[in-house]
């Protein structure tokens, strides 16, 4: 971008060469001591305007021959600025290799060099590695004890701001606010809902404080850097309160910073605001997609691939391998979101590529958390395109991934609730996975897998995180036993049938009691798993009250998907009702159970013909499955009315014997009272 005479660090490089030639001269250990230090600050700037492996390395090799000669017993404070300059080394380095041992190696110079530089003595030396430190921590909270870290982060940037403030400092004093903004943002990641939002805030606060010294006449940079950062704190807000509104302002704080960041002068702060641009489309297509706005969602997720795809015009594997990976797992999500919509192949392969080029730079060993959301991406691209193609294959691969994310975030430390949800993920996938498997074996392994992950959903909804936002928690906490129906259900076709089959039907009544009263829809749907259950027991064992509990449960999900409400859903029960009744005739009442089959089925059968009629008009493709449903319904009226028949010529026949018999008798008890 510049040429070599106006290159920033080329003062820096004359002064390393000029060191260099004054460490051929004799000296005493302290003033060669002090030269490697020089050489390391020299670094250390040039570091600071372009962050290369080599200066990390050779800032680092020459702090630390420096602290040959000074020695933790004597010189003391030459010591403590070289563990500072060190520490500043480490963080640097961090950005190209070995991120957690090298963070942590920053840490420890960092906390060293506080130690021998008190407030009193050297106060901006203190701020300015409290700063680091907050820095340093927030980093390291993204690799490994997030909660712990974040709390440190916190703490150093209070720390900083404690010799800083807004009329003496004002550039050190934003410089703070900024670092501790970005670790409330940090923190609030580990957190729960709850404290989530209040943390978002706490960072916007942080930053609206920073913001104040900078002007875009006379800062533009560092005001747009600000305007960037406050993109990320409304953004992460907005995934807990003020969803649409949070990210507007998200969009309003992108535009502001790019009006200052331009791709030819400032190309890597550019992308950086490009990359928060997308993320806000992305989270504005969601929620048009939640809202069924088909224009705006489509319209949302072009925004969010163009923002992405700028950035991408700027990173590149070899130069900005971090920052590549974080865009190109961006990309994976709006192909995602695209192609959970439209059932796209296309978008999905489009997704497992752009994530799977995530994964060949983060690392379970040096960026866990990414890594694991990049894992999350391919679980739902492979879970997505089992859907639509290779159904055992995709869900095999689906679940191979969602387990290499769990894995990860309970390295990273993970919130328990995240987890919790996680495992919900692994379940589903796994049932998913049981119900295509061929061998009776897989199927049993896929099936205990899941029952093993809702366990631990539920363990974690157990031990008291399910406090705040009750009706929404206690939905959580039921659709893992939804799960674990379900996957009790899939075990008990391939292993002990009637103890596991027990287990769903208790896993799905404590579902339908907490369903009760606050999701109607959740509470049909598990009242019409409930009558499977008991159907399926009543094969095996009490057949009169296993199927009266069926048609019970059938007759309360109508109750919510009723013929005008949800005509085909409630066709479907029908069905179902019809089976159960059926299947009470071997044991009841044969003709009485027969004629509310065929009633059942009657009905079933014309809602399924009008549907068919209405779907053909609009040329709806879901015509044919209506008339396939419509047919089966007819054969099994065929069927009801046969066996209805059949019993009546049964009982007509019965009922020719016995008069016959009457007569016979008759005629016997004659005979024997004739007189001779």
């Amino acid at each position: 971008m510049q040429n070599k005479e106006s290159h920033p660090d080329s003062e820096h490089e004359k002064a390393l060469i000029i060191y260099e030639k004054m460490l051929a001269l004799e000296m005493d250990p302290v003033k060669r001591a002090n030269i490697k230090k020089r050489i390391g600050d020299n670094f250390l700037e040039i570091i600071r305007q372009k962050n290369d492996l080599s200066s990390c390395e050779r800032a680092i090799a020459a702090y630390e021959e420096a602290l040959l000669t000074f020695a933790p017993d004597g010189h003391l404070i030459s010591r403590a600025k070289v563990m500072k300059g060190l520490g500043f080394a480490y963080a640097a380095l961090a950005d190209h290799k070995n991120r957690s041992e090298n963070l942590n190696q920053a840490v420890i110079c960092l906390e060293d060099a506080l130690k021998s530089l008190s407030p009193a003595t050297a106060p901006n030396d203190q701020g300015i590695i409290q700063n680091e430190l907050g820095i340093a921590y927030r980093k390291l909270a993204e690799l490994e004890s997030r909660e712990e870290n974040g709390k440190k982060a916190v703490q150093a940037c209070k720390a900083a701001l404690a010799v800083y403030n807004l009329k003496d400092s004002p550039m050190q004093f934003a410089s703070a606010k900024a670092s501790l903004g970005s670790s409330y943002l940090t923190l609030a990641q580990s957190s729960n809902p709850a404290d989530h939002t209040k943390l978002c805030k706490e960072a916007v606060s942080s930053y609206l404080e920073a913001i104040q010294v900078y002007s875009p006449a006379k800062s533009p940079l560092q005001y747009a850097a600000m305007k960037n950062n406050l993109a990320i704190a409304y953004l992460s807000l907005s995934e807990s309160e003020e969803r649409a509104e949070n990210c507007i302002k998200a969009l309003s704080a992108c535009r502001e910073a790019l009006a200052h960041r331009t791709e030819k002068e400032h190309p890597l702060a550019y992308a950086a605001t490009q990359n928060n641009l997308g993320n806000a489309y992305l989270a504005l297509a969601e929620e048009a997609r939640d809202e069924k706005t088909s224009n705006v969602f489509q319209e949302y997720c072009r925004l969010a691939l163009e923002s992405y795809s700028n950035a991408l015009r700027i990173y590149s594997l070899n130069e900005s391998p971090r920052l590549y990976a974080t865009a190109q797992n961006n990309l994976a999500k709006v192909y995602l979101t695209l192609g959970q919509e439209v059932n796209s192949t296309e978008n999905c392969m489009r997704a497992i590529m752009a994530s799977q080029k995530a994964l060949e730079v983060f690392s379970l060993k040096d960026s866990p958390e990414d890594y694991g959301e990049a894992k999350g991406s391919l679980w739902l691209a492979y879970l997505t395109l089992a859907d639509i193609e290779y159904r055992a294959e995709n869900c095999a691969l689906a679940l191979q991934a969602c387990e290499e994310g769990l894995h990860s975030m309970r390295i990273w430390g993970a919130h328990s609730l995240q987890i919790a949800s996680c495992c919900k993920d692994l379940a589903m996938t796994a049932i998913a996975l049981a119900n295509n498997e061929i061998t009776v074996e897989a199927k049993a392994e896929d099936c205990r897998k899941a029952i093993s992950a809702c366990e631990e959903a539920l363990r974690i909804y157990d031990e008291g995180q399910l406090q705040e936002h009750a009706v929404k928690d206690a939905e959580e906490y039921a659709e893992a036993k939804i799960l674990l129906w379900a996957a009790y259900s899939a075990l008990a076709e391939v292993a002990d049938c009637r103890e596991n089959c027990r287990r769903a039907i208790e896993a799905c009544r404590e579902a339908i009691a907490i369903y009760d009263g606050i999701n109607p829809v959740e509470h049909a749907d598990a009242l019409k798993s409930l009558g499977l259950s008991y159907i399926t027991m009543a094969e095996m064992e009490e057949r009169e009250h296993n199927c009266r509990m069926a048609i019970d449960a059938c007759k309360q999900a109508m109750q919510y998907y009723t013929a005008d409400r949800a005509p085909s859903e409630h066709a479907d029960i029908l069905r179902d009702l019809a089976f159960d009744y059926m299947t009470l005739s071997e044991v009841q009442d044969k003709e009485e159970c027969s004629k509310e089959a065929l009633r059942a089925y009657k009905k079933a059968f014309k809602i399924y013909q009008t549907l068919a009629e209405e779907l053909e008009k609009s040329g709806d493709p879901k015509v044919q499955e209506m008339h396939e449903m419509a047919k089966r319904c007819h054969l099994s009226i065929q069927s009801c009315k046969a066996v209805l028949k059949a019993g009546r010529k049964s009982q007509a026949r019965e009922g020719a014997v016995t008069v016959q018999n009457k007569k016979n008798d008759k005629g016997r008890r004659e005979k024997l009272e004739r007189p001779a």
